[in-house]
């Protein structure tokens, strides 16, 4: 069981989720790339979040955002959840995409947190639009 958040407009955080079993499910493939960026960009945009830098790894991904309107729980169910059924789409696969306890958000309180946790990372900035 996932213990409740305290989720508060305006914090920005570095969130990491992990595919199940380490599993290579994000690999660096064109369609991967696209169905990735179309719901970040989409999902941001409808939930109000500002997507600072993200890095998608092959079993994995890290996203830096500011949680504006106070709906990241909304936003990370509906991003885990298409990313999920759309890439074992693609895959043609049906079973658990995601490692149950990989997910983390870690709040960056300073703005030097955030710098730090984008370089550390090797994070791409946002695109204009995400």
């Amino acid at each position: 069981m996932t213990k409740p958040r305290c989720v508060i407009p305006g914090v920005t955080y570095l969130l990491t989720r992990r595919c199940s079993e380490r599993r290579f499910f994000l690999l660096p493939e064109p369609a991967v790339t696209l169905i990735f960026e179309y719901l970040l960009g989409l999902l941001s945009k409808q939930y109000g979040i500002q997507i600072h830098a993200y890095v998608v790894m092959s079993n994995h991904y890290h996203l830096v955002l500011t949680d504006i309107e106070g709906r990241l729980p909304d936003f990370e169910r509906d991003l885990n959840s298409l990313l999920a059924r759309a890439v074992n789409h693609h895959w043609a696969r049906w079973e658990a995409f995601w490692d149950r306890e990989s997910y983390s958000g870690v709040k960056l309180l300073e703005e030097q947190d955030v710098v730090s946790k984008m370089a550390t990372r090797s994070l791409t900035p946002s695109k204009p639009g995400l």
